[in-house]
């Protein structure tokens, strides 16, 4: 499965009246006012309906904006001849950009690739984090995460309309950590996984996606090295 994707770093004018939040909305309020153009020959199901298609995150030190499907066109749209995007005290310059829209592969693929979580990943509801708790050791820990997540793979590919061929597979090397989140001290995950599910850099996974939490990114695999061969 082809998704369209565009990525946008970004930096507020005025960091001590930027607000993430209100940005956010900003966001979503000119995305639903977007009107895709006219694209004769352009490939259908090229809209989402249930993923965040446009995503305003804080990822470590980067502010990032990612578009996908209509998300991906309405920013390509927006940065046209532009320097700068939104206004008042969430005008932010860009500071870097993809140069055109680009085509990531989503699904299930022939190895298993490694991601690493770049901002906490909110995995568990009440329910599930009473369960977790009760849970003694880590090995029966590590075992109800691992069903987690693959639960959540699954439900990331539902919310993209991606039906797997096979089975999505993984295996989890997560700790937990308590934070804060809405007044309440909420358990989140970090860490790294394993799956056969192909995922673009910076997408979410988990509860609370559009706020930026779950936000992954693909970990470049090792090329072994070869022994110099000592020349004749």
């Amino acid at each position: 499965m082809i998704l369209p994707v565009f990525t946008l770093f970004i930096e507020p004018a005025n960091p001590l009246q930027f607000s993430l939040p209100e940005a956010r909305s900003s966001l979503t309020r000119q995305l639903a006012e977007y009107r895709a153009p006219h694209q004769p020959g352009a490939p259908a199901g090229n809209v989402i309906h249930r993923y965040p298609a446009v995503q305003c995150k804080q990822v470590r030190h980067d502010l990032v904006v990612i578009g996908i499907c209509q998300g991906a066109g309405f920013l390509r749209q927006m940065v046209e001849g532009n320097a700068e995007i939104m206004t008042g005290d969430n005008r932010c310059t860009i500071a870097s950009r993809d140069p055109e829209i680009r085509n990531e592969e989503f699904g299930i693929g022939p190895i298993m690739y490694e991601y690493e979580f770049l901002t906490p990943w909110i995995a568990l509801n009440q329910q599930y984090a009473k369960k977790f708790y009760d849970l003694k050791g880590k090995p029966a820990r590590d075992a109800f995460m691992q069903k987690i997540l693959a639960t959540h793979l699954n439900t990331l590919a539902k919310s993209l309309d991606y039906a797997p061929a096979e089975p999505v597979t993984c295996m989890a090397h997560v700790r937990f950590i308590r934070e804060r989140i809405d007044r309440e001290n909420v358990i989140v995950f970090l860490g790294k996984f394993r799956t056969n599910l192909r995922i673009p850099d910076y997408f979410g996974i988990g509860q609370s996606v559009s706020l930026g939490y779950g936000t992954i990114r693909k970990i470049p695999e090792m090329i072994p090295s070869h022994p110099d061969v000592d020349a004749d």
